[in-house]
């Protein structure tokens, strides 16, 4: 018998790794994760070969979270890849392969880079990420500041039925039906960095955020999961607590 325990309120997909994230009303969710998710991803040239994390972040240079990509249509089924473009922090708008785009990216942040496209998705973990908007509003009293719930870069954004936040943290092995067709396993908590510091429309960082995710949460906030059954989700879904996987 499952139980629901929250309603998605907020969705969001990230086409280029550490740029701005995209709210959608809807996502097609594959069992690689939501279509369209992280599928570029900007690489720096001499981490490629000796690191397990390349990537060019927002941890190296905030200003990537100034750029916008946009989806020339919402990935689905049929076409779960399409044209992306990004607006960079000017203005400009180009496409994610344009090479003036990765010439301001290497300049900007003084790194030779280069773009990887993935149709699997260049996660760091699991396939999807799923937040809590009540952990938010208690993770902005313990902090003693403002948080956008973006900082944290969710997929999901979800209101408990509990209301009580970090309901989440005891989810883990469990499944989650989202909506009437998604299946995803929680897998874990999800280990943060300094990247919840940043605010997504400025870039400032306020140290606040992480150090009371550490002092507090075991330095863990949100949960990961992935997918088991794939299928549509939308805001306003219901979440049901199925048991443990």
């Amino acid at each position: 018998m499952s139980t629901t325990i929250a309603t998605v309120s907020r969705l969001y997909l990230y086409p280029v790794k550490s740029m701005a994230g995209v709210p959608v009303e809807e996502a097609h969710v594959g069992l690689d994760g939501i279509l369209g998710d992280r599928q570029y991803a900007f690489v720096r040239a001499d981490k490629a070969a000796s690191d397990s994390f390349p990537w060019m972040t927002a941890r190296q240079s905030a200003r990537m979270l100034l750029y916008h990509p946009q989806f020339a249509q919402l990935p689905t089924p049929g076409q779960p890849e399409p044209p992306v473009q990004v607006r960079t922090p000017d203005g400009s708008v180009r496409e994610i392969n344009d090479p003036l785009l990765l010439e301001e990216l290497a300049t900007k942040t003084e790194r030779s880079l280069f773009l990887l496209r993935s149709a699997r998705g260049l996660f760091d973990c699991q396939h999807v990420s799923i937040f809590s908007l009540a952990s938010v509003r208690a993770l902005a009293g313990e902090a003693g500041c403002a948080i956008d719930p973006r900082q944290f870069r969710a997929n999901l954004y979800m209101e408990p039925v509990s209301g009580q936040a970090f309901d989440e943290e005891k989810w883990a092995g469990s499944l989650l039906r989202v909506g009437s067709e998604v299946v995803a396993g929680v897998t874990q908590r999800d280990p943060r960095c300094m990247m919840v510091n940043l605010d997504p429309e400025s870039a400032k960082q306020d140290p606040r955020v992480l150090r009371a995710v550490a002092q507090g949460h075991d330095g863990q906030a949100g949960i990961y999961a992935n997918v088991i059954r794939p299928g549509v989700i939308r805001a306003g879904d219901s979440i049901q607590l199925m048991g443990k996987a």
